[in-house]
């Protein structure tokens, strides 16, 4: 199933700027409830993991497709935006998988 992502720079901001936001040691996630029926996943790796494109793009791969795998287990309705921190670089997709849950679970993102 193909994820709705969050493209232009305006959805972006307006999660920013009015959004909630949490945050585990692998991750932060900004969170706003859109007026849709589906989610919308925005995700941000900065230069100051990585300068090289190749290793950003491989953590973006890795969240997408733990979002992907798990997008049934979330409530619908949402924007989030998912920033990685610098110890997702070295870390096991199981072990960003599990925070990414984690994120979710804390703020009662999760189906029952």
């Amino acid at each position: 199933m193909k994820i709705n992502s969050l493209k232009k720079q305006n959805d972006f901001n307006r999660v920013f700027k009015t959004g909630e936001v949490f945050g585990n040691k692998t991750f932060v996630m900004y969170y706003l409830k859109n007026m849709m029926e589906t989610n919308r996943l925005g995700i941000v790796v900065s230069k100051k993991i990585s300068k090289k494109a190749v290793v950003r793009n491989k953590i973006k791969r890795r969240i997408k497709e733990a979002y992907r795998l798990n997008e049934d287990s979330f409530l619908l309705g949402y924007d989030f935006v998912i920033i990685a921190k610098g110890s997702s670089e070295k870390e096991k997709y199981s072990h960003l998988e599990k925070s990414l849950k984690h994120l979710f679970y804390k703020k009662n993102l999760m189906r029952r």
